[in-house]
């Protein structure tokens, strides 16, 4: 009889995209994983495990990778056994649409950048709320309040150059992306599902129906790491 391989070991921090994005895919696939949620600050671990930042995915044997988009499609061919979720998607209808999230990136990162905060990693200990405002401050030359004023202009951007209430009728036809689960409704959960925190923005009611449908086939909870859960 093999002996039982322990599960992988995923160091991540909850506010985290790619963070997100791993645990949807471990989680859509059936690959138990042992949690380790890492601080806001904690750069050692990463830097400990090999990489420059978190999340890192230590897998049994060893090996060890981040949540980048092509370790993530590489998934498939370390677990061949279980459910696919980058090889199914024709090669023209995925470079589509890292082009189309690509162009939303920037705006999508200023929309989002306010209501990080919910996640206790961040607003749990002043030190590390202080952290976040200056890191906001760094990369986006505005305060975190001065983006949370900006929200309505920008998610007006947002919607009219993403096509959302088109993506949304979509989505609600086929019930995901490509009529399956696949990566590219991982990448649009960990991207577009905290718009929903937003104060006075009201995304499509069947973008927000897609949220949770694939958040429970992954079983991903869309508030995990909240310091105040929805």
């Amino acid at each position: 009889m093999l002996p039982t391989l322990p599960p992988p070991t995923l160091y991540h921090r909850w506010s985290s995209t790619e963070g997100q994005m791993l645990r949807m895919a471990l989680g859509a696939k059936g690959i138990p994983w042992k949690d380790h949620p890492c601080r806001l600050r904690d750069q050692e671990t990463a830097f400990d495990l090999g990489f420059a930042d978190l999340p890192v995915l230590v897998h049994a044997d060893g090996w060890a990778q981040s949540g980048q988009l092509a370790d993530l499609a590489a998934l498939d061919a370390r677990y061949p056994d279980t459910r696919p979720l980058h090889t199914p998607i024709p090669e023209a209808e995925w470079e589509a649409f890292l082009s189309w999230r690509e162009g939303l990136s920037a705006l999508r990162d200023r929309l989002v950048a306010p209501v990080l905060p919910a996640y206790a990693e961040i607003c749990g200990a002043p030190e590390d709320m202080e952290y976040y405002r200056w890191e906001c401050a760094r990369r986006f030359q505005q305060s975190i309040e001065s983006l949370a004023n900006d929200r309505y202009g920008a998610y007006q951007q947002l919607e009219g150059r993403g096509r959302l209430r088109a993506l949304a009728k979509r989505l609600a036809k086929r019930r995901f992306y490509t009529g399956d689960l696949s990566l590219i409704d991982i990448i649009l959960i960990a991207d577009f599902h905290l718009l929903r925190l937003l104060d006075g923005v009201t995304l499509p009611l069947d973008l927000q129906y897609y949220f949770q449908r694939v958040a429970e086939v992954c079983g991903f909870s869309l508030n995990g790491g909240m310091i105040r859960p929805l």
